[in-house]
């Protein structure tokens, strides 16, 4: 659990993505972000870059020769998707956790993501659980990142001081976590 954004692109043509490379050295140079550049070959190989804002997870803008965005992470378990009857189609849909870095990193991450949509992807799709793709308005991210902190924290503070039943097995403990949050939080506790 924690906010998160979910997104998938495919870039106008591949030699676009040595210079989304070059610029996006040149943007976490100077936001202090972390990254990686991949560059693998054969039909399967990923080619981008990774970047890693401080607490934040990944962001993958890393393509396939077919042109889409897909993770290595991903593609490394593509095969998972079909055997598990998952749509194979969400290999190329990609999910980072903005959490814990904060509403100016997310709004940071978004203006950055919105500039390269706008400069090399033939399609982009994004869905923004802070709303800020959709409105621009930092005042409903940080109600957002706020409410989200909450229910994190509410959470963490219902479990805090479970009784460790030795031989307990893991069904067991499970039951006894959904008790609890059933007691703390009515039905909302319940995940469907």
């Amino acid at each position: 659990m924690g906010l998160s954004i979910h997104y998938s692109a495919t870039i106008r043509d591949i030699s676009f993505v040595e210079q989304l490379i070059e610029e996006t050295i040149d943007v976490c140079e100077s936001m202090q972000w972390k990254y990686d550049v991949i560059r693998e070959a054969g039909d399967e190989g990923v080619n981008g870059i990774v970047l890693s804002p401080v607490n934040c997870e990944p962001v993958f803008l890393t393509f396939l020769p077919n042109r889409r965005m897909c993770s290595p992470i991903s593609l490394q378990f593509k095969d998972s998707y079909t055997a598990h009857g998952l749509d194979p189609e969400l290999i190329f849909t990609t999910s980072t956790k903005t959490q814990y870095a904060g509403p100016a990193t997310h709004i940071a991450l978004l203006k950055f993501l919105k500039y390269l949509k706008g400069k090399y992807f033939e399609a982009f799709e994004m869905d923004d659980e802070g709303f800020y793709w959709e409105t621009n308005d930092e005042k409903i991210v940080v109600e957002r990142f706020d409410h989200y902190n909450y229910l994190l924290n509410a959470v963490g503070d219902a479990l805090t001081g479970i009784p460790h039943e030795p031989g307990e097995s893991i069904d067991s403990l499970a039951d006894r976590i959904e008790e609890i949050l059933k007691k703390n939080f009515g039905d909302q506790g319940t995940v469907n």
